[in-house]
């Protein structure tokens, strides 16, 4: 009965979600989502390689398309991974290298993509299940046709971080006039990979062809089958034959990370045929049953266009490996493309424990079972391997979120054991894995610069990620242990300067030596990265606003309500302060909540989507990391957000009038927004089940019992939110 409830939505919403769901969304302008067709949480993500296939997702605004990856990452920032297995249509000479296109007609729905090689004048098309894809190519007339098979094809950037790929071996067999096998392994990229990763292909065509070849490091051999990998180089085969003015050729490819044997299991299975329209209407199918979870009531064409899409982007990552880890064996899920939970543990997941509660069980007991074998939890993960770690051991944070909010199903002590690691053990590669400097942590209570680089930044995700030891310490009945991760997630005050003034208020996080002094040559604006900087995608201000545990304290330390709700707006009004493309800042328009300015969050809230958000190629505002953007996104025009790894939704300012999530113990949880507009923003009432709710925040208890909560809009402030403000640590009674 529970399930089907949700089932049934799926034909309902069918036609909306696929007319809705725009892949362009955010390809452009820093955004780097993908273009092509993918399945939910898919294994396969194929899609055009551009220009000089440096692109973090490969697709580029301008440059000749080179050819057709199967393998990509979306959102991504900072280096490119993947792109394997290159296929792309020609016609004349086969040739190894040189074979990229102009483009026209350049456009896709979900699940599909096609565009226009104007050298060629071939029209391409391509449809995607989980773990296979489908070409369809229209030929014009032609002696000669091929289809082109780059096994030895990646992506790549060499930077000052060293987060380029590099080939070591592939290999490619023409198993018969319709068929081609093969691999490619490669290692690097931002994940600085020392050891290769692999993925094995198999691609089957529906045209015989008349002549075939391979090749190795550009020099062709027409008639040969093989090219190993015992020589090293790049590989690759054709397979040719005459075509007619419109004639269309089908080739659907495989890929695995077990097996070229697993690959061809895959496409045959997942595409046993070669209707394109079949693979199409399935992937639109399962896409129209992941969105449906989520309806809404009186959007607007353009507000129902960027909502699935966001929420589309938040379920391509991570990848569902199950069945294809090549590293172990299990009965657990497997994921991959963790890119990185760093980003992700603030609305991502969270968001999916709401609209797919099993996907998000599934992907914390792969980071238990990750644990398990490897004996860390990632920070990121691509291609079967962890690093690189961005400050904290933020899966702690998703996983206490997953704990505080009752997901069932998971190993709760090993995930414990796996947090005390986390917390006690010093890796011996802190970029890879784990908290580096504990031992200052530990000691001083605070990481020195001497210890680490980004000390400032690893401070406060520190103290956060002790917090959430602390609450399933507390859940475990390890009342010592929650004592002592309670206090430790206080450390945060340790960097604390009373004394440093910056742009009229005082009070900043500010690294410390060993011996105690403060930084020289401090600035509250000094924005870093890798190498050596005080913070990470952030400034002292972000992250002397970074306290996600205990925001109460926070504003003591700032120097009451007034003073805090002052500083914020002083944080988002002057430009450089704020920076809405990363994530650090994703709970600050929400902090004047704490303070009892609700109003502010709202003004806020609407401020930050209507300059940063909108419909076209360059609708985000950077990069989509892994769905964590648009899943910010999601959460703004819901009119609630998380405060990751707690069991709290602050209440924002929604944009949509009615929005019920399908939930999966079959209940349903609406938020309805009365007299919502561009002009009502604010909100002057709000009543949950009938009963008026004085907080401006709920528990996530109230969610999953199903009901409403009505928002009354207007377009002036009114204080309604007159009780006792969220949850913070200050506020815990010390018994």
């Amino acid at each position: 009965m529970v399930a089907g409830a949700v089932l049934l939505l799926a034909p309902v919403l069918n036609a909306q979600v696929a007319n809705a769901v725009d892949p362009f969304l955010g390809i452009d302008g820093g955004g780097n989502t993908i273009p092509g067709p993918a399945a939910p949480f898919g294994m396969i993500r194929p899609g055009p390689d551009v220009g000089d296939n440096t692109a973090d997702a490969g697709w580029q605004a301008t440059g000749d398309i080179n050819g057709f990856s199967q393998t990509h990452v979306s959102g991504a920032g900072g280096g490119p991974k993947y792109g394997n297995i290159l296929v792309q249509p020609t016609v004349g000479e086969a040739s190894a290298a040189g074979f990229g296109s102009p483009r026209a007609d350049e456009r896709g729905a979900i699940g599909y993509y096609r565009v226009s090689l104007q050298r060629y004048g071939i029209g391409v098309e391509i449809a995607a299940s989980s773990r296979a894809a489908l070409y369809r190519f229209t030929y014009p007339a032609a002696q000669q046709a091929n289809i082109l098979f780059d096994a030895g094809h990646y992506l790549t950037q060499i930077n000052k971080f060293g987060e380029g790929q590099i080939l070591t071996t592939s290999q490619v067999t023409v198993v018969s006039p319709t068929e081609v096998s093969g691999s490619s392994s490669v290692k690097g990229g931002w994940n600085k990979q020392p050891i290769p990763y692999t993925v094995y292909f198999y691609a089957i065509s529906d045209t015989p062809a008349q002549t075939w070849g391979t090749w190795r490091d550009g020099h062709l051999y027409p008639g040969a089958k093989a090219e190993g990998p015992e020589a090293g180089g790049k590989t690759g085969a054709w397979l040719s034959f005459p075509t007619r003015q419109g004639q269309q050729v089908h080739l659907k490819i495989g890929i695995s990370y077990v097996s070229v044997e697993q690959a061809k299991r895959n496409v045959t299975d997942e595409i046993p045929d070669f209707d394109f329209a079949r693979v199409r209407a399935a992937a639109v199918a399962a896409w129209s049953q992941a969105l449906g979870t989520v309806e809404l009531k009186g959007a607007t064409p353009e507000q129902t266009q960027m909502f699935y899409t966001a929420l589309y982007h938040t379920m391509l990552m991570p990848t569902d490996l199950t069945g294809e880890n090549p590293l172990w064996q299990s009965n657990e899920p497997s994921y991959d493309d963790f890119y990185a939970i760093w980003d992700t543990f603030r609305t991502s997941g969270p968001l999916l424990t709401l609209i797919a509660q099993q996907r998000e069980i599934d992907i914390v007991r792969a980071l238990v079972d990750i644990y398990r074998h490897e004996g860390w939890y990632p920070d990121a993960r691509s291609g079967n391997f962890t690093g690189r770690t961005q400050g904290g051991s933020n899966a702690d944070m998703l996983i206490g979120d997953a704990y505080v909010k009752h997901l069932p199903g998971i190993d709760w002590s090993e995930a414990y054991q796996g947090l005390l690691k986390d917390a006690e053990v010093s890796p011996a590669d802190g970029l890879k894995e784990g908290r580096s400097d504990l031992e200052d942590w530990e000691k001083l209570g605070y990481v020195t610069i001497e210890g680490t680089d980004r000390p400032g930044s690893k401070q406060m995700e520190y103290a956060a990620d002790d917090f959430e030891v602390a609450l399933v310490a507390r859940g475990l009945g390890r009342d010592a242990d929650y004592r002592k991760y309670l206090q430790r997630s206080g450390n945060w005050k340790n960097l604390w300067d009373a004394n440093f003034e910056a742009g009229g208020f005082t009070g900043f996080i500010r690294p410390r030596h060993s011996d105690g002094s403060w930084e020289k040559d401090f600035t509250a604006m000094k924005h870093g990265t890798w190498g050596g900087d005080s913070f990470y995608e952030g400034n002292s201000w972000t992250y002397s606003l970074f306290v996600p545990q205990d925001v109460a304290g926070l504003i003591q330390k700032c120097g009451g309500n007034q003073k805090f709700v002052d500083r914020l707006d002083a944080f988002f009004d002057v430009p450089g302060r704020y920076d809405v493309g990363n994530e650090p800042g994703f709970l600050s328009p929400y902090l004047y909540i704490w303070a009892g300015r609700q109003d502010k969050t709202a003004e806020r809230v609407r401020q930050i989507i209507a300059a940063n958000f909108h419909a076209g190629r360059e609708g985000l505002p950077g990069n989509d990391d892994s769905g964590a953007m648009s899943s910010w996104y999601a959460f703004g025009v819901m009119g609630i957000f998380p405060n990751a790894g707690q069991d709290v939704y602050l209440i924002g300012s929604p944009t949509i009038p009615e929005v019920t999530l399908h939930l999966a113990n079959g209940k349903t949880f609406s938020i309805v927004a009365k007299n919502v507009s561009a002009g009502n923003k604010y909100v002057v009432a709000a009543m949950l089940n009938g009963v008026r709710l004085q907080r401006a925040w709920l528990r996530h208890k109230d969610i999953m019992q199903g009901g409403r909560l009505v928002l009354t809009m207007a377009a002036q402030p009114k204080s309604w939110a007159t009780g006792e403000p969220p949850p913070s640590t200050s506020t815990i009674p010390e018994n």
